[in-house]
């Protein structure tokens, strides 16, 4: 037990820094550079449990190839444009507790699309979280609310936790088909020329190739807090199950506010009242 809740604590703990991290790169490099360096990082730490065994034919096959191009779309290229662009424009703190409600919009989505049976204590958890996501996207103003005033960070950062809720349904199908280790590798391989088209559009030269606060920032994205933090996650759900171990993505706004106020960033009431009532709502959707 006690494996488990390092794993999954160690998982958090470097999802919480990606708040912070990914500010470097974005100094010195267009977005899609950034992305695109990433997920080829994690593609080759990854890679040899998609070629172990032929496992690429069990991703790549007629059955499971669609649904696997549309996740990449929708859970990486869609997902982390969302993201990036918005973490470009947003604070770290504010930034890691609107990404908190993806549980709560997973819930949500799930029986708009699913028609997925939901208690009144997960309807009252999604109403939560979505309460708690608005007083942080308003930044805890009636009157910003009033005049429909909210940063354009906040807003682009709406769209991540809406397309990772889709994602989120659709590969629970696909992962019945293809285990987990070798469906990561294969849908990030995927998303990866896409992600390679728009980064050469982007590219207005190669400054940022010789940059250090480009390649370390990076390099932690795509092994540790992409990589690693993966593998740790799943092992942790492995051992303490589903169900009591998704309570801990919780700790990524924690994680983040703390490392905020370790750096001397501003934090504000809303903040910390926004996040505990969007914590709430999540632990109260995620419930069985």
């Amino acid at each position: 037990m006690p494996k488990a809740w390092l794993l999954l604590v160690v998982s958090a703990v470097l999802w919480g820094g990606v708040f912070h991290v990914i500010k470097y790169p974005l100094s010195v490099a267009p977005p899609f550079i950034v992305i695109f360096v990433r997920f080829a990082l994690t593609v080759v730490l990854l890679l040899p449990w998609l070629i172990a065994n032929r496992n690429y034919r069990m991703a790549f096959g007629r059955e499971n190839l669609y649904d696997m191009i549309f996740l990449a779309l929708v859970g990486i290229c869609a997902y982390n444009t969302f993201f990036t662009y918005g973490m470009a424009l947003s604070e770290p703190a504010t930034g890691s507790l609107i990404i908190a409600a993806n549980p709560a919009m997973t819930t949500f989505i799930s029986r708009l699309w699913k028609k997925e049976i939901i208690s009144p204590i997960r309807w009252l958890g999604i109403a939560l979280a979505f309460l708690g996501l608005m007083f942080i996207v308003f930044e805890g103003s009636p009157a910003n609310f009033g005049r429909m005033k909210l940063g354009a960070g906040n807003l682009v950062l709406l769209g991540a936790p809406f397309v990772w809720a889709i994602y989120s349904i659709k590969s629970r199908e696909v992962l019945q088909r293809v285990p987990t280790m070798v469906f990561t590798p294969a849908v990030l391989l995927l998303s990866l020329p896409l992600q390679g088209l728009i980064a050469a559009l982007q590219l207005d030269g190669f400054g940022w190739v010789g940059e250090a606060k480009f390649w370390w920032p990076v390099i932690f994205l795509g092994v540790m807090a992409t990589g690693v933090a993966y593998l740790c996650w799943n092992k942790g759900i492995e051992l303490l199950g589903a169900a009591r171990g998704s309570v801990f993505i919780n700790l990524i706004p924690v994680t983040t506010i703390v490392i905020s106020w370790v750096l001397g960033h501003s934090l504000h009431a809303f903040h910390f009242i926004g996040g505990c009532i969007v914590v709430l709502g999540v632990i109260l959707a995620s419930r069985k």
